[in-house]
């Protein structure tokens, strides 16, 4: 299986052979990293890993008087692991690894005040974080559907996630601690 990474990466040099600093800024422009871990240095990484599998190649090329690039085309292996992927990813429910429930898990050190405290400050950046997805969703012209589908995910996703916050803040505030 591939990674998440390793799909989106594919998935754009799918639509549009790249270069690694292109791929970055179509990640940039699509807001990928609101809702995947990728940084610029692990695109380039994660292309080499990809080369090496035989799902992508590179050419090296020149454009004016730019210096030369590595241009990565998708391969016919390529296309059929997007494809198998995108079933996958589809299709199966995956596990959510959430620094918020590591957290909880490490909290014993702390007192009530300030696990409330830090759940307050998150709590208002998710509220911060909604309303922002809200406004792109509602005013953004020409939105794709798959756009908006991730869009209207991520609301829900945070939506829940306000919820639970509420709750713990409200519980442990009433009981100075975190109920067990």
């Amino acid at each position: 299986m591939l990674s998440n990474i390793e799909v989106i990466l594919l998935n754009i040099v799918n639509e549009k052979p790249s270069y690694a600093y292109e791929i970055d800024k179509t990640i940039e422009l699509r807001e990928m990293k609101r809702w995947v871990r990728i940084g610029s240095a692990s695109i380039y990484r994660v292309l080499i890993k990809l080369e090496k599998k035989g799902l992508v190649y590179s050419r090296r090329e020149k454009e004016g008087k730019m210096p030369e690039r590595k241009r990565y085309y998708i391969t016919e292996p390529g296309k059929a692991a997007l494809a198998e992927a995108a079933k996958k990813l589809l299709s199966q429910l995956e596990w959510y690894y959430l620094d918020l429930n590591v957290g909880f898990e490490a909290s014993d050190g702390l007192t009530a005040d300030e696990i409330v405290s830090c759940l307050q400050k998150r709590l208002t950046k998710v509220k911060s974080n909604i309303r922002g997805l809200q406004e792109i969703y509602n005013t953004e012209q020409g939105l794709s559907e798959k756009k908006r589908i991730i869009i209207k995910n991520l609301i829900y996703i945070r939506g829940a996630e306000e919820k639970i916050l509420e709750e713990a803040i409200h519980n442990i505030a009433t009981h100075g601690k975190i109920v067990e």
